[in-house]
């Protein structure tokens, strides 16, 4: 385990920051600080009403630990990124999370999940990132073929420009998992029940959401990422019997500073 030596004299600091757009101004004397960033996570598809089968659950958000140089009394803005909304019951495909940032620090948005009705249900590639990788790819839903009725899976589609790992795609009964974010794993695929796994993601964030089992015989929404964890809203299950469901929504992302000044 890594020991972190203080010199003498000298205090650590921690700053939380879990909402909104706010300034840091670098402490007198102090030239680094550790940080921790974590995206906002995608929001899960929506299963349509009359439709009984899953939706991909969404992508967890970015998450980099690493250390900053920082110019002492220069203010830095702090941009806390939204969890991406879930799809309604209709079936409509979740929403990407938006980028967390410090400085010039940016971590990227996981993708939305894919949607458990008509003739496409691929999830959404997770924001582009130029730091590390981006945020989470989201699992497939589970859709029926307009030409043939049969049932086929969606893709938790590949990544761009740095997109995170995906939820690997066919959602064949149940939604696929969402991936995780940064260098989390990837979710795994829903066969048949339950339903596909999220990845899991870095430091306790930015984990890819959990979708459900088309198998249901009542209507289940998707669980919602909790606040401040950048994980992927988890997906959602519609009933023939009951109706439609909606996808659970992306948790939103958090930014920690830590550092050492004088007492």
């Amino acid at each position: 385990m890594a020991v972190t030596i203080i010199p003498s004299g000298q205090v650590t600091k921690v700053q939380e920051f879990t909402s909104g757009t706010t300034n840091w101004v670098a402490p007198a004397g102090v030239t680094s600080v550790d940080i921790l960033i974590v995206a906002g996570g995608g929001g899960a598809g929506g299963s349509g009403n009359g439709n009984s089968n899953a939706s991909g659950s969404g992508g967890g958000g970015q998450v980099v630990q690493t250390t900053l140089e920082v110019i002492p009394s220069t203010t830095y803005s702090v941009v806390i990124g939204g969890g991406g909304a879930g799809g309604d019951a209709t079936g409509s495909v979740g929403t990407n999370g938006t980028n967390t940032s410090f400085g010039a620090l940016i971590t990227c948005g996981g993708g939305g999940g894919g949607k458990s009705v008509g003739s496409t249900g691929n999830g959404l590639d997770g924001n582009a990132g130029t730091n590390a990788r981006g945020g989470g790819n989201a699992g497939g839903g589970v859709v029926i073929s307009t030409s043939t009725g049969a049932i086929v899976g969606g893709n938790g589609v590949g990544g761009s420009g740095g997109g995170g790992f995906r939820g690997t795609g066919n959602g064949i009964i149940s939604g696929a998992g969402g991936g995780a974010g940064g260098t989390g794993q990837t979710g795994s695929n829903g066969v048949v029940a339950p339903g596909g796994i999220g990845g899991p993601g870095l430091y306790g964030f930015g984990a890819g959401g959990i979708a459900f089992s088309s198998l249901a015989s009542t209507t289940i929404n998707g669980f919602n990422g909790p606040a401040n964890s950048g994980n992927g809203g988890g997906g959602a299950s519609g009933s023939l019997a009951t109706g439609g469901a909606t996808g659970g929504n992306g948790g939103s992302g958090y930014v920690r500073l830590t550092w050492s000044q004088g007492a």
